[in-house]
């Protein structure tokens, strides 16, 4: 008996070993998947998150442009400022103040503006719309010699009125008289109206997404918007910048992109920091670290559950397994063998089953990069179907509207009287030359956004309008060649994102390059290449790409994803800068 006892205990050795190291295996694969699906949650995270707020940072933009659009065509209304110095020049004049208050009337209709007030050279109200508000606030005064200075329009940053202590913003329009300024008109702007909706609004469905603003003052990182807690927290939140991990303090330390920290109330939070142009804000746009490893912790549960019940049967199994060898110790080697292959088949069935959760896992990932695609995309399109909106509403509404001033002025003209005043005519043909001129440059506009070129001919012939438009309208020569074997169209998305990427390009050409010569190449070699080429004074990549202000090299790009297209980028000083972009066929 001794040697089958010895043979018993290598057994049970081996079928413990054995079993020791398949539950190793199995608990290294559910630790492996574990791990995966962890680290492809946080990048979805990244993603949606970055997604979320480059959606905010360009609704933060449109609402920029139109507050300054607006405050831009009251500046260039001649006729509001003739009715202003006119009431200036005698404020007796009962006409003339109710002109002025009609126009501020106008304006007040607004949603946005809280208040709108008519001032002197020296800041003091003179008329304002609500009328009983007699002082301006020191960020108002402060602005008004700068504005006296440049003839420019002033954006008044975020400010706590004194009178009300509300939060407000402000646009100050100087009002030109014979090209000098003989006052101002502020545009008090309330952001509960449309700037703190616009923060609130949650983009997508899934994870809820807060946003808010900061600015740096005095070693100070301070709110400039409500939170979800904290509805007062405009002006009046200020933390150290340094001293926390708090996201504000971090934003305000020139910290851009995905970054972890806490939020005011010390809550663990992943966010997206980025500044917004042409301001002193930096948008922070989170979410709390509980919901991003959400998923991940219940995933975490099934794969304990899942490997623990495999592990716990594959024991049982051994157990099994080990007491039929001792009741049937004596049982055939055949039936020995076939107990072994019914176990080794059950082994399979449980890693084809890990290997399906892997690829269901896999499968799941790539919809989401293809819904990603799908937004981008998307986004792209609706970018495009508001060009050709603006477009058409320029054309149609706006164009017909001048050409009837313009026919109405001309009208006026021929039935003035012989004997009226030469300043009169002289003055209604200015304002007629104006409106011309105003007609061309909208027709110009309106080409740039929807070229006919492009949409009758296709990309090469539309290239080579735009290249002797500009070329006549900044002295830069543009020499186009289109290398193609197939010259056939590309499909109109491709041909409108092709010139939207040029149109991008030629913009930063004239802005920043000081370049003589611009060449604009297609090839269809191995894929179809674009190049855009200029012979300027170039630039140092790892100093300009460092800068987070480049929008017009981010614009492109995500022109050239929505394509599936890689764009390459190469410059040095004084050698010029190339543009290339490849499309796969």
């Amino acid at each position: 008996m001794q040697p089958y006892a010895e043979q018993q205990r290598r057994t049970l050795i081996i079928s413990i070993a054995l079993f020791l190291l398949l539950a190793a295996t199995i608990v290294f694969v559910g630790y492996r998947s574990y791990r995966n699906f962890e680290a492809q949650s946080r990048v979805e995270a990244e993603v949606w998150l970055s997604t979320v707020s480059n959606a905010k940072l360009s609704g933060l933009g449109n609402w920029r442009d139109n507050l300054l659009n607006y405050a831009n065509f009251i500046y260039q209304n001649q006729a509001f400022s003739d009715s202003v110095a006119e009431y200036f020049d005698n404020p007796q004049n009962i006409n003339a103040r109710g002109r002025v208050l009609d126009w501020l009337d106008a304006y007040k209709k607004n949603s946005e503006f809280n208040g709108v007030f008519l001032l002197d050279k020296q800041g003091n109200i003179n008329l304002s719309t609500p009328a009983n508000i007699f002082d301006l606030d020191a960020a108002v005064l402060e602005k008004i010699p700068q504005s006296a200075t440049s003839g420019e329009i002033i954006f008044v940053d975020f400010y706590r009125s004194k009178l009300d202590k509300q939060v407000y913003l402000a646009v100050l329009v100087p009002v030109i008289e014979q090209k000098q300024v003989i006052g101002f008109l502020l545009l008090r702007v309330d952001p509960t109206m449309r700037l703190y909706p616009l923060l609130a609004q949650q983009v997508t469905q899934g994870m809820q997404a807060q946003s808010f603003l900061v600015r740096y003052e005095k070693n100070k990182a301070t709110l400039l918007s409500p939170l979800k807690f904290m509805p007062d927290a405009a002006l009046n939140l200020r933390l150290t910048a340094g001293e926390s991990e708090n996201l504000a303090a971090k934003a305000v330390l020139g910290n851009t992109g995905i970054i972890e920290g806490v939020d005011y109330r010390d809550v663990a939070m992943l966010a997206d920091i980025q500044p917004v142009p042409d301001s002193s804000w930096i948008l922070v746009t989170h979410t709390e670290m509980v919901s991003v490893y959400a998923p991940v912790n219940e995933n975490f549960g099934r794969t304990v559950i899942v490997t623990g019940t495999i592990i716990l049967y594959l024991g049982l199994g051994a157990v099994l397994i080990w007491r039929q060898r001792q009741l049937n110790y004596y049982q055939s080697e055949a039936e020995a063998a076939e107990i072994l292959r019914k176990t080794k088949e059950e082994l399979l069935i449980l890693t084809r089953e890990l290997d399906d959760k892997v690829r269901e896992r896999t499968a799941e990932l790539q919809d989401v990069n293809q819904q990603l695609r799908a937004l981008s995309q998307q986004m792209v399109d609706m970018q495009e179907q508001q060009i050709k909106s603006l477009a058409r509403e320029l054309h149609d509404s706006i164009g017909q509207n001048l050409t009837a001033i313009n026919i109405n002025l001309s009208v006026a003209l021929q039935l003035l009287p012989k004997k009226s005043s030469e300043k009169i005519r002289a003055r209604l043909t200015d304002t007629s030359h104006l409106v011309e001129e105003t007609v061309a440059r909208m027709r110009n506009v309106i080409a740039d956004f929807l070229p006919p070129m492009l949409e009758r001919y296709g990309l090469s012939p539309a290239l080579s309008w735009y290249g002797e438009q500009f070329a006549a309208r900044t002295n830069i020569g543009v020499q186009v060649n289109d290398r193609r074997k197939d010259a056939a169209r590309f499909s109109p998305e491709v041909e409108i994102g092709l010139f939207r990427i040029i149109q991008e390009a030629m913009n930063n050409i004239a802005k920043h390059s000081h370049a003589s010569l611009v060449v604009i190449e297609i090839r269809d070699e191995e894929n179809m290449t674009l190049t855009i080429s200029d012979n300027g004074i170039g630039f140092e990549p790892q100093v300009v790409f460092a800068k987070p202000a480049h929008w017009g090299f981010a614009i492109m790009r995500e022109r050239a994803r929505a394509l599936d297209a890689d764009l390459d980028i190469q410059s040095a000083s004084g050698k010029g800068v190339t543009i290339t972009l490849r499309i796969l066929k």
